[in-house]
């Protein structure tokens, strides 16, 4: 017997809250004691990689990622692929499975930041999604929390974790960076804490970019980090963002961003290195 479809539906359309929604702190689950460090290309694992003592490589559904220790920790380094619906994908098959008490992102991004230079590293306070709301004229963006899986406002800001930002912290004291020496003149890196933002785009316009400083505030920009961090936040997973400084951002970056990211790539993975260290401890 064919059923009437009701004349109303039981749910109303979802709210719509202007503004920059930022994710309240929540209690980590229960979790095994490993450390889970993702990249979005094997530019910006390889040197993690490399640091992991008794490395075994294996799959997760097909998926490859490397086992071993790190400064003693048990570490797995996996890479999601570039841009947010990857990174989404992988990091919820890895946070899922093996339940890491944290999760680290690392790599590269441009300076959208004029004052970031090349290698300069910025560990995320706040990671941000600047895509996501209504494009209006001239390229600038009404954010607005919508509803989210569990029914509530989903966020655009997620801060990093305080436990993990205190280990940053001190990683910060006893970290050296390489020098820039392909640069003239010759310059250290700088380390610090900042905003990294994300979004599905490459190259963006001078006027976007303009918004984007006006009511994000990032340091630097690239294409993953916003995701995990969201995928982290609702599975209750500790998450912090590591990322270097390649190209400026711009409308056309493919040959800075050739030149200039394996540096920052480096310098990246190094001060990931240095903050596994501190976990350790």
């Amino acid at each position: 017997m064919q059923r009437t479809p009701p004349a109303d539906l039981r749910h109303s359309p979802p709210a719509i809250y202007p503004g920059i929604p930022k994710a309240p702190r929540r209690a980590p689950r229960p979790s095994s004691n490993l450390t889970l460090v993702l990249g979005a290309i094997p530019q910006e694992t390889d040197l993690v990689e490399w640091a992991v003592m008794g490395k075994r490589r294996g799959l997760l559904d097909g998926f490859p990622f490397v086992r071993g220790r790190l400064a003693g920790r048990v570490t797995i380094v996996a890479v999601t692929g570039i841009g947010k619906t990857n990174a989404s994908l992988i990091s919820t098959l890895f946070v899922e499975h093996f339940r890491p008490r944290e999760v680290i992102m690392t790599g590269t991004a441009s300076r959208i930041n004029p004052a970031v230079r090349n290698g300069d590293v910025i560990v995320g306070e706040v990671t941000c999604n600047h895509d996501f709301g209504s494009l209006g004229g001239d390229y600038a963006m009404e954010y607005f929390g919508a509803e989210g899986p569990l029914g509530d406002s989903s966020p655009i800001v997620y801060p990093a974790d305080g436990r993990l930002l205190s280990a940053a912290r001190r990683a910060l004291r006893h970290h050296v960076p390489e020098a820039a020496s392909q640069h003239r003149p010759t310059y250290l890196p700088r380390v610090r804490l900042g905003r990294i933002t994300s979004g599905d785009q490459f190259g963006i316009t001078p006027a976007r970019i303009r918004d984007i400083r006006r009511q994000i505030r990032p340091d630097l920009m690239e294409m993953e980090s916003g995701s995990v961090a969201q995928v982290c936040w609702y599975l209750r997973t500790p998450f912090i963002c590591i990322r270097s400084g390649s190209n400026r951002t711009q409308n056309l970056p493919d040959n800075d961003y050739q030149k200039l990211s394996p540096f920052a790539a480096r310098q990246a993975a190094l001060f990931t290195i240095s903050l596994v260290g501190e976990l350790a401890r």
